[in-house]
């Protein structure tokens, strides 16, 4: 039985000490870097509303909350796929080789 769409992880060799990265090491890499932007322009974009709304410029506040709220959601998920990470990999860590 072959299934399709599904490929083997291909080693390369990157980086000056010869380190091996696999191809999708380097996608979840970009996919967690994606993500990392994305919570950093709500962060950007609550600050920027909070200052409008400080300065008067802002008239609904609804508008500032609702954004503060999004950023603080997608911070606390960002902490807590941090924290299951971190808890995966010393899992790994105490594993008898």
């Amino acid at each position: 039985m072959k299934l399709e769409g599904i490929q083997p992880l291909s080693l390369k060799t990157d980086g000056l000490n010869g380190e091996k990265k696999t191809k999708f090491s380097g996608e979840f890499q970009e996919m967690l870097r994606g993500y990392m932007d994305e919570v950093n322009k709500l962060q950007l974009k609550s600050e920027e509303l909070d200052r409008q709304l400080a300065t008067g410029a802002l008239e609904n506040i609804h508008e500032a909350t609702i954004a503060a709220e999004k950023a603080a959601l997608a911070l606390e998920f960002t902490i807590q796929i941090r924290n299951k990470v971190v808890e995966a990999y010393q899992e790994i860590m105490r594993m008898p080789i």
